[in-house]
């Protein structure tokens, strides 16, 4: 599963399937702090994309919009594309990576159409180790750790 590292993001295995957006429908994509400010900076504002804290336990978490292709990601447009894929939070970077709370390791998610490609494939130890670092900066963001 690991591979040897290099530096940046523009080696990670990434999702690459055009025709999916799965991961985009009802999402619950948690930013950090960084992620939020990287979004505000391209000039969107943060009522219009994220979710009430309210709502989410006190995290910053991205909006579901009513669509004809069901209830989708803010930014995920009619023909499937992000309209923020250059900017994109980190959670959504890594996926389909995520993180099992309670067994602490790093896996494919179930809920991933294409979670077979995904797992044979090999991953930079710097996904592994950025997919730890996010959940652990979500939590103490949040006054959770």
């Amino acid at each position: 599963m690991l591979r040897p590292d290099s530096i940046g993001t523009e080696n990670w295995t990434r999702c690459g399937f055009r025709d999916c957006h799965k991961c985009c429908l009802e999402t619950e994509m948690i930013l950090t702090q960084k992620d939020l400010e990287r979004i505000e900076s391209a000039g969107h504002n943060r009522e219009d994309f994220l979710l009430p804290k309210e709502e989410t336990d006190n995290f910053l978490q991205l909006r579901n919009v009513d669509s004809p292709i069901g209830k989708k990601c803010y930014f995920l447009d009619l023909q499937g594309n992000c309209s923020i894929y250059d900017i994109a939070p980190i959670g959504c970077k890594l996926y389909p990576l995520i993180k099992n709370l309670d067994t602490n390791e790093v896996m494919i998610d179930f809920d991933c159409r294409e979670k077979d490609w995904f797992k044979s494939k090999e991953y930079l130890q710097s996904q592994i180790i950025s997919v730890h670092d996010l959940v652990g900066t979500l939590l103490l963001e949040n006054g959770e750790i």
